[in-house]
């Protein structure tokens, strides 16, 4: 089992930075924040349309923010990513070893950051979810928190980061789809819903 690094200081050191970016460069609007259980597992399920989402949504949550990232980020931030609590995972297979972190992250008692989409999305567009993150967001004990970034992320535009109520998974037969209606639902005002979410089946 590979050693876990995190660093608390160096985490809340680099958060403080980017909350000062966050008020200096974009008009970031934070909505929702006390949707987010103060104790206890939470899975934030996050939409993606920037390599700024990860930083901004962990500068803005009052607890720490465990990420899942793409592999291809350690080849030149693995020094990096680690310390501050990301932990990769290769979209390309079915990752045992991302599934068993975020297992243990949960067990923990974790805030764990999870983009089921996979890859940045243009703004104004939800991607579907991607294959496998139904399975994961399933097997997860964790309240699961969806959260809407709409932005885009250009200097001293403004930046929403919208939190939703946990959704309750229970009975669902496909809980990536149900977890990115839900961000739809933040993203969207009601009429854009069937327009935005194209692969969806309605309601």
């Amino acid at each position: 089992m590979q050693r876990d690094v995190y660093n608390p200081g160096l985490y809340r050191f680099l958060r403080a930075i980017v909350r000062l970016g966050l008020r200096l460069l974009w008009r970031v609007r934070v909505e929702g924040l006390e949707r987010v259980p103060e104790t206890g597992a939470v899975l934030l399920c996050i939409n993606h349309i920037s390599a700024i989402d990860p930083p901004a949504v962990g500068a803005v949550m009052r607890r720490e923010v465990r990420f899942m990232a793409k592999i291809e980020l350690f080849s030149y931030l693995g020094w990096l990513l680690p310390r501050i609590g990301t932990y990769p995972v290769n979209r390309d297979v079915r990752d045992s070893r991302a599934v068993r972190q975020t297992l243990r992250l949960a067990q923990q008692g974790a805030v764990i950051g999870l983009f089921p989409e996979g890859h940045r999305q243009r703004p104004g567009v939800l991607g579907q979810p991607r294959p496998g993150a139904g399975s994961l967001i399933g097997h997860v004990r964790a309240a699961v928190v969806p959260v809407a970034v709409r932005g885009p992320w250009r200097p001293f535009r403004r930046v929403v980061i919208r939190f939703g109520d946990p959704v309750d998974l229970r009975h669902s037969q496909d809980p990536a789809q149900d977890v990115m209606l839900a961000i739809g639902r933040l993203y969207y005002a009601p009429e854009e819903i069937g327009t935005g979410l194209p692969w969806a089946e309605s309601d």
